[in-house]
Parts: structure tokens; sequence; C-alpha cells
């Protein structure tokens, strides 16, 4: 493989897993292309500045050169394109929410093809497995290229999963973050999708566990988006998101204004003092009425990494990272009572802390090493390069 397309939302990210697959398929000398459906990020890690100069919005909705795009595919293509998107939709036609993005996601898909055709891109990977998969399907469809996906948890599996089947039979694979979501993906595929698991991980260069040295006062640590699926409306440390607003109000109207800090949102330098000092991370995700959830969040992988023991619940895939009694502990997805009881009696045992932290690093070093788990990306990317016809374009219409 020469030369890729990813697909994706916004870019880049504070988050840095796409991030950190894209900067290493530039280290190898692959051609890397990013393009979004919502625009490029205004906040994310200050070393994946450089990728903004290789990222481009394909437009919204109302975007005339989408439009135009579709214009011309319907006359070059027309089966292809009609074809495809009628298949799309036909998927969507249960889901509100699906139906309405793919119809407007349509132009992107246009234009995206166009893209690959004008800059020679050989491949198309869709980031998310809801809509930037989509467009990069029906990229893939119109214009040949080979086709792959990656699925995540919470809004591109369980919000709906309309269309996803279809996608995940068509990819050529279909890397999975979570174990479980794994097994879900080949049962909806009914035994024509390829989905490995392949953990995201982290960079444990940086999160090598220098400079741990617990706080004086026991401090508990929560990192990530302020958002329902999170859980944070109980424990909140540092994080920013739609939320925030009511949490901070939670907060003052418990008289915990002095225990509770809203750190705002962090780069992976500002959270490394926080990871040093904290005695726990806590993870209490939930899942929301609309079935959004967690897989594994990243920042319960550079906790361990740093050595902190981390306390989540049974609710998503934070199981496939916390070993209880080992490296933390799990309790009761929306249950203060069960999250209280996994947490009291490790602040009363520091001895038991630092075997966690001890077991938690080793555990991230053997499961969770970004680079290590790259290589098997690029394993499956390779192993797919001479396939001779993409499976998501067998049988398109010209």
């Amino acid at each position: 493989m020469t030369s890729i397309a990813y697909v994706t939302t916004t870019f880049p990210t504070l988050a840095a897993f796409v991030e950190g697959e894209v900067h290493r398929l530039r280290e190898r000398g692959v051609r890397v292309r990013v393009f979004t459906l919502r625009g490029v990020g205004r906040e994310f890690q200050p070393e994946h500045r450089p990728l903004i100069a290789i990222t481009e919005p394909l437009g919204g909705p109302l975007d005339v050169r989408g439009w135009w795009a579709l214009l011309r595919w319907s006359a070059r293509r027309p089966g292809a394109l009609i074809g495809g998107a009628a298949r799309m939709l036909w998927a969507s036609r249960g889901s509100p929410y699906a139906l309405a993005g793919h119809l407007a996601f349509l132009p992107a898909a246009a234009r995206l093809a166009e893209r690959l055709e004008q800059e020679d891109l050989e491949r198309v990977h869709g980031a998310w497995a809801h809509f930037p998969a989509s467009v990069a399907w029906l990229a893939a469809r119109l214009t040949g290229r080979r086709f792959s996906m990656a699925a995540h948890a919470g809004a591109d599996l369980y919000r709906t999963q309309a269309f996803l089947a279809e996608k995940a039979r068509a990819a050529e694979f279909t890397s999975a973050c979570v174990a479980r979501n794994a097994v879900m993906l080949r049962a909806l595929g009914a035994g024509g999708a390829r989905v490995e698991t392949l953990y995201h991980g982290v960079d444990l260069t940086r999160f090598d566990g220098t400079g741990r040295s617990r706080d004086r006062m026991p401090t508990l640590l929560v990192v990530g988006r302020l958002s329902v699926s999170k859980g944070f409306d109980r424990l909140v440390i540092a994080g920013d998101g739609p939320e925030r607003a009511a949490l901070e109000a939670q907060v003052r109207d418990l008289g915990l204004a002095d225990r509770v800090r809203f750190a705002g949102p962090l780069t992976h330098d500002g959270l490394l003092p926080l990871y040093r000092g904290a005695w726990l991370l806590l993870a209490p995700s939930k899942v929301t009425a609309h079935g959004r959830r967690d897989g594994i969040p990243n920042v319960v992988i550079e906790a361990m990494a740093m050595g902190v023991p981390c306390v989540g619940t049974r609710a998503t895939g934070v199981e496939e990272a916390i070993v209880p009694d080992e490296t933390g502990a799990l309790c009761d997805a929306g249950d203060p009572a069960s999250l209280a009881a996994a947490i009291e009696p490790l602040l009363r045992s520091p001895e038991v802390l630092e075997r966690m932290g001890a077991a938690a690093r080793a555990r991230a070093r053997a499961e969770f090493d970004a680079a290590r788990n790259f290589e098997r990306l690029w394993q499956l990317f390779g192993a797919t390069s001479e396939a001779s016809v993409p499976r998501a374009v067998v049988g398109a219409g010209r």
C-alpha cells in the first residue's frame, strides 16, 4: 500500500488514536489524505498540528461542490451511484437519524470519490463505522478503490446499526477496538465479514510511568468528554463537553466546589502531572437511552500505563482493560453506591494501590502498546493489498 484516504468526522482531535495511525502510516512512507465530514478540529495534541496540512473537509449538505460531483457521477456511473444510494437509504428506512445522515452525506461521498481519482489514492478507510464509513463505502463503489473501516463503540455502533451489516460484509476488513464489538459485528455480518479486534493502545514512550508520586491527599481523577455516556454525574475532576454547566451546578448545589476541580480539555502533556499524582482513575461509563456507550476509554489505558489503578463499570468495554482485584475494580453502571463501595477500600489501602499500579502498568505494556498494535493494522492493510477486486464494488453498475 502506497496511498490511502482516511474518512472521519473531525480531525485532528485530542483523542489522538486516529491521528496516531495516520502519523505512523506516514512514517512508513504511505501518502495519506484525511477527509472530514465536520471540518478541521480546533483542539488537538500539539504534535499533530502538521496533520492539518493533509486534512480536507468534504463540505456540508449545502456545499454546491458536492452536488455538482453528484451530477457528474450520475452521468458517469448512474448504476453505481443510484444503486449504492438506494441500498444505503433503504437500509436506513427504520432510523430517522441514519436516513437523514445518509441523505445529507451523499454529496460528500460523491466529492470524496472525485478526490480519490484526482489524487490517485488506492484505498479508502472509514475511521468510524457510521457515516464516515458509509461515505467511504460509496466512494469506493464509484471508483473501484479498496475499502476498509474501523469500529469503536458509541455513536458509530449503537445509536443505529442501519447499513452497518452491509458495510461490514463489503469491507476487506473491519478493525474493532473492543472484543465484544468484534463479536457483534461478525454476527451482524452473518459470517460474511472479516472483523479483527485491534486495541488502540497508547504511546508508552510518553506514558512511561516516570515521576509517579501519589498526592498527599487522596485524589480521584476523571478524564474525558463531559457527556452523558461518560457517567460523570457523580464524580468529576477534569474534562469538558456539553454536560459541563450542569455538572458544575450540581457540584455547587452539593457544596463540593472546594473538592472538585474542572480542568477543562488538556493535552497529553497537561494530563501527565494529573496521572502522576492520582490515587485512582475513575471511568463510571454507562449506556444512554439512545444506546450510546464507551468502548475502552483511552484515558483508562493512559492511566494504567502511568501506574494508576482504575475503577470502571461493567456496562461497556472497560472490563476488557481493568482486571478486578489486580489492576483496579469494577462496579455496576449508574449505581453510585456500587461505585463508592469499589473506591473506599482502595483508598484505605495504599499498599494495595501500589501493587495494583504496578500490575496496571504491566498490563498496559503487554496489551495496549500503540506501536505494537499498529503493526497489526499495518499487516491488515498489507494482507488485503493484493486483492484483485474489492468486495465493495463487485457487481456495481456502470
